[in-house]
């Protein structure tokens, strides 16, 4: 069973007052537990401002990044946005070149295939540079460790600014600039952007030098807000300011590519991360994943609504033919676990003939959510071992990989997700390798905890606390959906089975005279074990409001729950 532990280290608190409105003390004990003890903070947690972005100056190298940038517009140069294959690189990519083809420059975008390139700056995209006599080419989302490609630039006089946000490796590459937040003795505040948000620094600080009115490149934050989300970076400090302002742009965004992705899915009113990570998100990435991503950027440049329109219906195709590869790639992963005991390992690793490469990082991801264990999944193609990780909490993946170092081809990511590559001779002692590396780690690491912010009675529940849960979003890594313990909850009415594939249950909770809705996903088969009236349950929920003919209703989605009885 998993364990359930509170994050309330911090007593209980009281109601605060904050320009006339009064925050109850649940709400302001969450905001607690997550690091927010004064007024003030509270109030820009609750209202960041853009004015509170720090100064893209910060940045290392961004002053020879604008004035060469500054330079190839005098000049009228021909220059290349080159970006990754994923949503952060997509939408990076489409910001960069919406923006420079403003200012009258000649731009060519180009994203690697993720078969036949694999990830970063790609030797072609340099190639075709310097066929296409564009002297200069900008990163998006990549090339903080390309030597050898940004030394080939070098050579054929190609200059190379870099916008990354992937931790780099000790020997840096011979790049014009290299801006990128996790450099070693940065002195940027915040190390977490995504590659799209280092994008639009780089655009804010050319925007602040030519003395431009930032109101123009504020209108595409919802592609900064997008590939954001969809990068799975923490919902902190300028994360959560970019990604705040570009989902309230996004229902009345200009873009023809925002408003057919809206439509396709069906997307209407508020848009949350909910939203864009798991139903927009997956189709930026779905013909990434499945072939290339020319579609998908095509997406975000075109200006003709027919073509947008066809566009994301074609996502929405790619997205259900990943569904189903991935679901396969699932079943099989999970057999080779089970035959072989693999989970026993505190670091899960596989390889297979055949596997698509373009699914293994999802397939890692929701299988080190079932074992709870770093996961890392690979395809073997001729002698070459090549895929992806994901981890758990607490345990750097990236730096497990790096331990190894010396026997990989490439290897880069974050924390919690990388890419890696390898000799098939060398996979036994790779599998040693990082389990080696995770022996250094408490075992109560490898110990699956579901954690919430406080325990809520549901008369507590009141109408004042769920509006301010509204305004926790966007919620995600590092500011999840605030999560409640409940206990004792006597199951009234009928329960029933919903969902599109009947398993999910539905049911209403009493406590104390108050009744609310709840929904538990994918426990349809509970509805045999409860007996209305007599059943009580102990349970971990978070609180949803849903909206029917001008009317909210406010339902609580049960993340885990057991017999109280």
């Amino acid at each position: 069973m998993t364990r359930w532990e509170s994050k309330n280290s911090q007593g209980t608190a009281s109601a605060i007052m904050i320009r006339g409105k009064r925050i109850p003390p649940p709400i302001v004990q969450i905001l607690k537990n997550r690091g927010y003890y004064t007024p003030r903070s509270i109030e820009k947690f609750f209202a960041p401002s853009l004015s509170d972005l720090h100064d893209p100056f910060l940045l290392q190298d961004m002053d020879r990044a604008v004035a060469r940038i500054i330079d190839a517009i005098r000049k009228k140069e021909k220059i290349m946005i080159h970006g990754d294959y994923d949503a952060d690189g997509i939408t990076g990519t489409a910001l960069l070149t919406t923006n420079l083809r403003r200012f009258g420059l000649d731009v060519d975008c180009y994203i690697p295939h993720r078969l036949e390139e694999g990830y970063g700056l790609s030797i072609n995209g340099i190639e075709k540079a310097v066929a296409d006599r564009r002297t200069l080419v900008i990163t998006v989302d990549c090339g903080s460790s390309a030597l050898t490609e940004i030394a080939l630039a070098h050579e054929r006089n190609v200059d190379i600014i870099v916008c990354d946000h992937h931790v780099p490796r000790e020997d840096l590459p011979p790049a014009l600039a290299l801006i990128n937040p996790k450099l070693p003795g940065s002195n940027y505040p915040f190390k977490e952007l995504a590659g799209v948000g280092v994008a639009f620094k780089l655009l804010s600080a050319l925007y602040k030098k030519l003395d431009l009115p930032v109101a123009e490149l504020h209108k595409d934050l919802d592609l900064v807000a997008l590939g954001s989300v969809v990068d799975i970076v923490p919902l902190i400090d300028e994360n959560r300011t970019l990604i705040k302002y570009g989902m309230n742009r996004m229902q009345r965004s200009n873009k023809k590519g925002i408003k057919a992705l809206l439509k396709e899915t069906g997307l209407s009113g508020e848009i949350n991360a909910h939203h864009l990570g798991f139903i927009v998100g997956p189709r930026i990435n779905a013909c990434g994943r499945m072939h290339d991503a020319q579609n998908a950027l095509e997406l975000f440049l075109t200006q003709d609504m027919s073509r947008a329109l066809k566009i994301a219906r074609s996502l929405s195709v790619d997205n259900e033919t990943r569904k189903e590869v991935q679901d396969e790639t699932y079943r099989a992963a999970v057999s080779m676990i089970q035959a072989a005991e693999t989970a026993q390992n505190r670091v899960i690793v596989l390889a297979h003939t055949g596997w698509h490469e373009g699914v293994l990082g999802i397939v890692a991801s929701r299988i080190a959510s079932d074992y709870f264990r770093p996961v890392i999944i690979m395809t073997i193609r001729n002698d070459t071992v090549k895929g992806s990780a994901r981890s758990i909490p607490g345990f750097d993946i990236t730096a497990a990989i790096g331990t190894c170092g010396e026997i990989l081809k490439k290897y880069g990511g974050h924390a919690q997700a990388a890419g890696v590559e390898l000799h098939i001779d060398k996979l036994d002692r790779f599998k040693v390798c990082v389990n080696e590396y995770a022996q250094r780690f408490e075992g109560s690491l490898f110990e699956k905890c579901s954690f919430y912010d406080m325990q809520l009675d549901l008369p507590h529940l009141t109408s004042d606390v769920v509006h301010f849960l509204r305004f926790f979003e966007p919620t995600g890594i590092a500011n999840p959906q605030p999560t409640f313990l409940g206990e004792n909850l006597e199951v009234v009415g009928v329960p029933r089975v919903v969902g599109a594939n009947q398993n999910h249950l539905m049911i209403s909770l009493r406590q104390h005279g108050r009744v609310f809705p709840a929904i538990a996903y994918d426990r349809a088969d509970d509805i045999l074990d409860i007996e209305v009236g007599k059943t009580r349950i102990n349970c971990l929920y978070s609180v949803a409001e849903d909206s029917f003919l001008g009317k909210r209703k406010t339902t609580l989605k049960i993340k885990e729950m057991t017999r109280a009885n």
